[in-house]
């Protein structure tokens, strides 16, 4: 099973955009199961399948709607509240992903104030309590049974919960915007890259399929930022051939009542799907060749 995950410790690079796209071309163009895991406590990407709610124990946050499959007249479900998020993991509860309207896509949605518990988890702890538990998710046999493919939203953190994840991972793309703040999480996201990749054992290694240029722009800041990249000795191989540029498409399908849902269900020869199928072509090649 593949274990995809979009890291960036800053913020507003797009992650959620690129991990959306990247589980709709898998589950809807490929048709590989997929799971879709929302890491975030902002829960955005939860929010791009579900009719996500406010946590009334904590207005600030979302939570996940009552699951289509609970049944309170149920014995079996009498100590179930109807509601399951990612970070049941935390909390030793079982996850039941939700249906998604795309065929072979599921979602496990975050949940934001457990999520945000379990970043602040006491560093005492926080190997036991959060960094193994995605791993253990993802390695039980119903879970590597059920889904090809595990792609993964992340929080703009170094902490814990993009630990976690980084454990998990199989795979890592790191998406930054063409600009100076956003350039510099890419060295922190190499950084754990490299500590993670020494650790681990070398039949299970974490594979860096590039730097993504996102929400790129034709201006000179940024073709003169990714220009620098490029030329730089240390990272320049990292950067990826291909980028995703800034498109009001990719806003205009996160609407709720939006037609097409998807950049997938434009039509072939539009030319932000034909650039989005080009970067998850280019991933999906570096992931599957060579099995």
């Amino acid at each position: 099973m593949k274990i995809i995950a979009f890291l960036n410790n800053k913020g507003g690079v797009g992650k959620t955009t690129c991990s959306r796209t990247m589980a709709e071309y898998l589950s809807k163009v490929k048709n590989k199961p997929t799971l879709a895991i929302d890491f975030d406590p902002q829960c955005n990407f939860s929010h791009q399948y579900l009719k996500m709610e406010i946590d009334p124990g904590a207005p600030e946050g979302l939570m996940p709607p009552i699951h289509p499959d609970y049944d309170p007249d149920d014995d079996e479900d009498n100590e179930w509240d109807g509601r399951s998020s990612i970070a049941e993991i935390f909390y030793g509860q079982g996850v039941v992903p939700y249906p998604t309207y795309i065929e072979h896509l599921d979602l496990a949605p975050g949940h934001a104030e457990k999520l945000l518990a379990a970043e602040a988890v006491r560093r005492t702890d926080v190997v036991e309590k959060v960094h193994k538990q995605l791993t253990n998710f993802l390695s039980s046999p119903d879970v590597k049974s059920t889904y090809d493919t595990v792609v993964i939203d992340t929080a703009p953190s170094k902490g814990p919960l993009t630990v976690s994840v980084i454990k998990a991972a199989t795979h890592i793309i790191i998406p930054s915007v063409m600009e100076e703040q956003p350039v510099q999480g890419i060295y922190g996201m190499l950084q754990l890259w490299m500590q993670e990749s020494l650790a681990r054992e070398k039949n299970r290694p974490l594979k860096l399929i590039g730097i993504l240029p996102n929400m790129f722009k034709q201006t000179r800041l940024h073709k003169d930022i990714l220009t620098s990249l490029q030329d730089n000795t240390a990272i320049g191989k990292y950067i990826m051939p291909v980028k995703l540029s800034q498109r009001i498409v990719f806003a205009e399908i996160d609407s709720e009542d939006a037609t097409p849902r998807s950049i997938f269900d434009l039509q072939n020869n539009h030319v932000a799907r034909a650039e989005a199928a080009e970067v998850c072509e280019f991933i999906a090649e570096r992931i599957y060749t060579n099995e």
